[in-house]
């Protein structure tokens, strides 16, 4: 069950090197020219850590949006240290009923500690059958 007690869980740092044939792979795939600076939305695949509590993806979820904010481009060749969290939980009614918004925020930081990038994800999933808002958020 998603609910507001995972405001705030997240994932231990995964240590992050961009290769090239992951970017070119991404590129080919999204039809876009690849060169040494990593595609604006290529950090979006980045969900290789897993956030204690939280089970994703749910049957029936869907990817309702997507924002990245670089601080700063980003090359092939680069590492970094990124990690999730759940940034909220909430719930609105939908044509379908009520449906549960996850706010997943990814942030991305050089050796240096500096802030590369910010990304935020809105996952949408259909309540289950049976529970209230209550016992989910």
């Amino acid at each position: 069950m998603i609910g507001k007690e995972l405001i705030g869980r997240e994932s231990e740092p995964v240590l992050l090197k961009i290769k090239l044939e992951e970017v070119r792979r991404f590129a080919e795939a999204a039809g876009i020219q690849c060169n040494n600076q990593v595609p604006a939305t290529f950090v979006g695949t980045l969900i290789q850590s897993n956030i204690g509590g939280i089970e994703l993806p749910i049957p029936g979820m869907i990817h309702g949006e997507q924002k990245i904010i670089y601080h700063r481009p980003l090359f092939i060749g680069d590492s970094l240290t990124y990690k999730r969290r759940v940034k909220d939980v909430y719930e609105r009614m939908g044509k379908s009923g009520k449906l549960t918004f996850i706010v997943i925020e990814t942030t991305g930081h050089d050796f240096a500690g500096e802030l590369v990038f910010t990304s935020s994800s809105i996952l949408i999933s259909p309540v289950q059958e049976g529970e209230k808002l209550s016992d989910n958020l």
